[in-house]
């Protein structure tokens, strides 16, 4: 995907009308934009009916221009008069040049019948960085899924069914650059036999793009002046076969049944986000734990770092852990909005050198990521928000913070629809062919359910199906202090090679060291040091004022990370079999294979291998399986999804030949 700098949208307002610049065209007429809606997209996809008559478990609707919002802000209003309990509108959108939020703001309030729903979307509103945005509504009757950037670039990389397209936009005589041959065929991609589509236009080469592609047109009034609109469906023709999957063997996994069992081993915040995101889909989910409690290990410091480590280039790992660490921003916002656990005091990374700070400079000039979400500050600007003398430049995520891990899992694993089952190690697991169910064996009880997730960072390796894949366990110490005399408390979180977060209950938590293959479970001064030398860095006075008191207290856990640092995340690959379907990759990379499903252990799958960054990448990771194993449209971009599928390592070892 594209990841170029996204330009906002440039407005004029005619009296109360928002109108662009880029596109001389109006967004919606005052008087009748929610009229227009609702006759164009609303009764043209025959939604009022459809959604009444619905009995699955999410309808998809997908746009192609996002705008004010006002489709969506309209859909979601029909949707939760005619839906029933526990269904879920998913709304997918794609926009080049989104508004400003203030802008955003003003123009929804020409629209005060939909106040409800605008106040979420402008509170939820992303900046205007390159990529897909889940926002959930309505405690996730309603998600949206907003990408940002070009719709070429954007609908080939979505991974959904739709039910039903607004294919609304500026006009093709003002905005031809989107009416493409590539946006047909990722729009036809995406849609079966019974999919719907409207469009306020009559424009032939909007007729004839979707025709080329299979869709039956038809001409109908329009609305207001507007003497013809289309609508149709989609029907193609045996002609009209779509092309070959690209990469076959990272198609999302086969449907599973709707009331499937599901269990997750592991309690921490890979398990735990996985079991919420699929609680809050109404599905009962098991969680077994081999300790005591919750988040008894990597997951279970007092204070995390909540940021993303900013790239100069927008690449998978980078865009992964932007957008989820905006995700987890929103996500802590509607589950914690007191603050009780978490807090979005900020993030300054201070530069431990000229080649740093130079290597800041780069990034902030590059201009992917938009300086709302990420600012250049100099050593004094960094100083008057952290409260304390910082002596380097550094950059600052205003919105970023800090966030209490094993509090987090606490309130988590206390949804009602989780039952929590500690001291329960699982020995081994089995598929039962005749039941169709995975065995999980335990010590003195045998448990059986259709899909499990294995989400317990490296003990991962102890199960047959799952020892292959390439995680190691990395130590890391955390020290706790008293806040030192005659010192202002710290206002944000710093981070150098380390971090330090501000108090929380009188007590600083600073750290981490890193180290491989380290399995002592001890406080070592030596460790402690580290972290001081560490933190005097970015904070010399703070550290120095720490050395003085007693530093015994501490934590030491384990993270869990993969060879190439990011998170596995899918269902699994069954090893010799997938091997043996795809072996003709030793030969060319490129060979064309059939779209049959790859050779997976059917219902099983993996959370893990997140490393030091779990708290940006377990809750979007979390929603990532549970759209998987429901079946709805994925909250990543296509190239993200595969970027952390398991089976990557199979492929690439495959191509390499050694394997």
């Amino acid at each position: 995907m594209k990841h170029s700098p996204i330009e906002p949208a440039r407005l004029s307002w005619q009296e109360s009308t928002p109108i662009s610049d880029q596109f001389d065209d109006i967004y919606f007429n005052k008087d009748g934009g929610l009229a227009e809606t609702d006759y164009v997209f609303l009764q043209g996809n025959n939604l009022k009916s459809r959604f009444s008559e619905f009995t699955g478990s999410h309808f998809t609707v997908a746009e192609t221009g996002f705008g004010t919002g006002l489709n969506f802000l309209a859909a979601r209003t029909l949707w939760l008069q005619h839906s029933h309990p526990g269904q879920c509108l998913h709304f997918i959108s794609v926009e080049k040049h989104p508004l400003r939020r203030q802008d955003l703001k003003q123009a929804l309030e020409q629209l005060p019948q939909l106040s409800d729903g605008a106040q979420q979307l402008i509170e939820q509103y992303p900046p205007e960085l390159a990529g897909f945005h889940r926002l959930r509504f309505d405690e996730g009757r309603v998600q949206l899924t907003l990408m940002l950037g070009d719709a070429d670039d954007c609908f080939p990389l979505l991974d959904a069914q739709v039910d039903a397209w607004f294919l609304d936009g500026f006009a093709p005589a003002k905005n031809p650059g989107m009416w493409t041959d590539t946006l047909f065929e990722a729009i036809a991609r995406r849609s079966d036999q019974t999919t719907t589509f409207a469009t306020f236009t009559a424009a032939g080469l909007v007729r004839r793009g979707l025709q080329a592609v299979g869709f039956d047109v038809k001409k109908v009034p329009g609305f207001g002046r507007k003497r013809e609109m289309l609508i149709g469906h989609f029907n193609p023709t045996t002609e009209q076969k779509q092309a070959p999957i690209a990469a076959p063997w990272f198609q999302r996994p086969q449907p599973l049944k709707a009331d499937a069992t599901i269990t997750i081993i592991g309690a921490g915040l890979a398990g735990l986000c996985t079991a919420w995101s699929l609680a809050q889909r109404g599905r009962q989910v098991r969680v077994l734990e081999r300790s005591p409690q919750v988040a008894s290990g990597g997951s279970g410091n007092r204070q995390g770092a909540l940021y993303a480590k900013p790239t100069l280039e927008a690449t998978k790992q980078s865009r992964l852990h932007l957008s989820g660490m905006l995700y987890s921003q929103r996500w802590l916002s509607q589950i914690d909005p007191d603050k009780t656990l978490w807090n979005n005091c900020g993030v300054l990374l201070s530069a431990q050198n000229g080649k740093v700070a130079q290597r800041f400079e780069q990034i902030t000039s590059a201009g992917h990521i938009p300086d709302s979400l990420l600012k250049s500050l100099t050593a004094e600007q960094a100083s008057d928000i952290a409260g304390l003398p910082i002596h380097n430049p550094a950059l600052f995520f205003p919105d970023a913070g800090w966030v209490n891990p094993a509090e987090l899992c606490r309130k988590l694993s206390a949804h009602p629809n989780i039952e929590l089952l500690c001291n329960w190690p699982v020995e081994t697991l089995e598929f039962n062919e005749s039941e169709q169910c995975w065995n999980i064996i335990g010590k003195s009880q045998t448990l059986s359910s259709a899909v499990v997730v294995i989400a317990s960072a490296a003990d991962c390796l102890q199960f047959s199906q799952s020892n292959q894949l390439p995680l190691k366990p990395i130590r890391g110490q955390v020290n706790h202090a008293e806040l030192p005399p005659d010192l202002p408390e710290l206002k944000t979180v710093v981070c150098s090679d380390g971090y330090i977060s501000p108090p929380l209950e009188g007590k600083y938590c600073f750290g981490a060291t890193f180290d491989l293959r380290d399995t002592e479970a001890a406080i070592r001064d030596s460790d402690t040091q580290r972290n001081l030398d560490t933190l005097a860095v970015a904070l010399p006075g703070l550290s120095n004022a720490l050395s003085q008191l007693d530093l015994s207290e501490g934590r030491i856990g384990w993270r869990c990370a993969s060879n190439d640092y990011l998170p596995l995340v899918g269902e699994l690959p069954n090893e010799p079999a997938f091997i043996e379907q795809y072996a003709k990759l030793r030969r060319d990379a490129r060979w064309q294979f059939d779209d049959q499903p790859p050779s997976r252990h059917n219902g099983l799958f993996v959370n893990a291998g997140h490393g030091s960054k779990g708290l940006i990448t377990c809750p979007i990771s979390g929603e990532l399986l549970a759209a998987q194993i429901c079946q709805e449209p994925l909250p990543l971009d296509r190239e993200v999804c595969d970027a952390v599928d398991p089976s990557r390592f199979l492929v690439k070892n495959l191509i390499r030949q050694t394997i």
